[in-house]
């Protein structure tokens, strides 16, 4: 006698849909463990959404969308607080121009181009 792991559409899974009734969102899967954690994680994204005011939500909106688009700052930010809380240091150190800060490009192909606009 053989086992064999259930696969999705051996143990009655082709897709499922699932449509949040708050906000229309819909979200379709192929697994019970996928439909699962859809529904776990749409339903703990309202409750953040419920928690904060409208000023909040634009904030923690525009994070997220900065956060998100570049995955290494999200990394990078995590490790510096984790780093930060554990050296006690909450305060935060002053932008020293040219080494930890972005700089404007100042070539004299940019300045001609800043100058024609």
């Amino acid at each position: 006698m053989t086992t064999e792991p259930a696969t999705g559409s051996s143990s009655g899974w082709d897709q499922a849909i699932y449509r949040c009734g708050r906000c229309g969102a819909q979200s379709t899967v192929t697994t019970e463990e996928a439909y699962l954690q859809a529904v776990g994680v749409h339903t703990d994204a309202h409750a953040v959404w419920d928690r904060l005011n409208p000023m909040e939500r634009d904030g923690f909106a525009s994070i997220l969308r900065t956060i998100l688009s570049a995955p290494d700052l999200g990394f990078e930010f995590l490790a510096l607080a984790d780093r930060r809380q554990h050296t006690g240091d909450t305060q935060s150190s002053p932008a020293v121009l040219g080494t930890n800060t972005p700089q404007p490009d100042s070539s004299p192909s940019n300045a001609t181009a800043r100058a024609t606009e």
